[in-house]
């Protein structure tokens, strides 16, 4: 079967069935977007693609699970597998995590406990301070440190950016 992909064409080989104790060569499952409609209608649906070998090819069968809005805690999972794990194995991983909302809440966690981006922005406040060779006295008040002009820290900030990469050419 062919099917078009961002205008890409994709040749793969589609099987109708597989059986649990059958050797897999993978399994992916997670929210695709897919035409549900004969007028073109399109919707984000919960897609589970099963990898199995048959005759010397790989084949895929797909399992459409519903909207993907009815798993809005379930993660993307990706079993890679050479055909060491049965296809009931990974069918059985993947349901397990696709009732689970382990993942999603530790990515919660991390999201609520970073303080990456405000590091960057103060990061890049004090180089933006640095840069302007300024030093902050109160509110609105900015005064040039020790006379140093600004033009020549940009000066010499540009001879060894620009020293730097007559290194890395050479």
């Amino acid at each position: 079967m062919c099917g078009v992909r961002e205008g890409v064409a994709a040749i793969h080989v589609v099987t109708d069935r597989v059986y649990p104790g059958e050797p897999c060569w993978g399994l992916r499952e997670g929210a695709e977007l897919r035409t549900v409609s004969p007028n073109g209608g399109q919707e984000m649906r919960w897609l589970q693609k099963v990898f199995v070998v048959r005759g010397d090819r790989k084949a895929k069968y797909e399992t459409d699970f519903g909207p993907a809005s009815d798993f809005p805690h379930s993660t993307p999972v990706i079993y890679p597998s050479f055909g060491e794990n049965t296809v009931a194995q990974l069918q059985e991983l993947a349901e397990r995590d696709r009732h689970s909302d382990k993942w999603y809440r530790r990515g919660e966690e991390k999201r609520a406990e970073s303080t990456l981006i405000a590091d960057i922005l103060r990061q890049e406040e004090i180089l933006l301070e640095v840069r302007r060779n300024r030093s902050q006295f109160g509110p609105g008040v900015s005064v040039q440190r020790v006379d140093y002009p600004r033009e020549a820290a940009e000066r010499q900030f540009k001879e060894k950016r620009d020293a730097r990469s007559r290194r890395t050419r050479a």
